[in-house]
This record gives structure tokens, sequence and C-alpha cells, in this order.
């Protein structure tokens, strides 16, 4: 059983139309999961590290990428607003906030090999600058990052303040991510 004849029990049930990008999407999650899970030593260095999805609202984001974390069952999603919320709590204070994010993080991903960060948008520089420490945390301990977007990578924090900084970021996501649009039309 595989992720596309879950996405076909939902076409034969009419709660979608079928849809070849829709289609295509999961087989390229489905491709690039099988690759980063490969140990191969020769290509581990071009191993991409996540999935970036991103397109327009109603072209399916989110509900392909939940639908593959669901049959991964070795995954956990939330929404970016939920994450840099609890993160925002968790370091909220003087002390040692880089350590208290990497405890978050190592908690938040216990027990999991793939984390969905649906909705992902920035808009202000502290989460420009978190952003890249959470990605490089999770990274670290091995976590596959899948994320939705209606932003191109490129476009993320668009004449943000000091997105000087954030440019690195950028970069490493269009480097080391399957960066994939979504340009359907079936909602």
């Amino acid at each position: 059983f595989s992720v596309l004849d879950h996405y076909n029990g939902f076409v034969s049930n009419s709660f979608i139309k079928q849809d070849i990008n829709q289609i295509n999407l999961l087989n390229k999650i489905s491709l690039t999961w099988d690759e980063y899970n490969k140990n191969n030593l020769f290509f581990s260095k071009k191993k991409k590290k996540g999935i970036y999805v991103y397109g327009p609202v109603g072209t399916g984001k989110t509900f392909l990428l939940s639908l593959f974390l669901q049959y991964s069952k070795v995954g956990k999603k939330i929404h970016f607003n939920h994450l840099m919320n609890r993160i925002h709590d968790k370091i909220n204070s003087n002390q040692d906030k880089n350590k208290k994010l990497d405890l978050f993080i190592k908690e938040f991903c216990k027990d999991i090999k793939i984390v969905f960060i649906d909705e992902l948008h920035i808009f202000n520089i502290v989460d420009a600058l978190l952003i890249k420490k959470i990605f490089h945390v999770l990274e670290e301990n091995n976590i596959f990052v899948m994320t939705s977007s209606n932003f191109q990578p490129n476009n993320l924090y668009k004449n943000g303040l000091q997105r000087a900084d954030f440019l690195p970021f950028i970069k490493h996501i269009n480097e080391s991510y399957d960066v994939i649009n979504v340009d359907s039309e079936t909602d």
C-alpha cells in the first residue's frame, strides 16, 4: 500500500479530483524520502535534507504533505505560527536562549524522523534568525524537513529588515532541499 494508493482512495471516494501535478508531487516526495534513507556514503553529501513545497493557496500543498506524513507513520506536523509561538515561549528569558532552543527542538522531534512545518512565512527579523537555527538543529538530529509555503524561497522575508542576514538560509534551502512549485489548478 503506497501513498499513491492512499491518494487514489480519496479520488475513488470522490473526496478529491485527480490531478497529475499532485501525483507528481507525491512521487517526488517519495523519491526524495527514499534517497534520504539510503545508506550510501558516496551520495550522502548530495542527499536532500527535505522538501520545500510552495505555490498559491488552494493547490493542495498541506493536504498532500499531510497525506505523505500520515503514510510514513514516522512524523509530526506543526503549523509555522504554532511552532514559533512555542519556541518564543520556551526561550523568552535572558538565560541561554540557544541551549533552550536546542533542547526544545530535540524534545519536539523525539521519536520521529520527519517534521512537517506548514505555512512557512517570515515577516520579522526575529523569526528570520530563529528559523535558520531551527532548521540547523533539525538537520543535526537527522530529521527530514517538509515545508509548505505560499512563497518561493527567494521571496521569503522579501524587503525585510537586515534581509542580508537571512540570505544564507535561502541559499541553503535552494541547495539542500528539493524545492517544488505546486502549480495545480485543482483545489
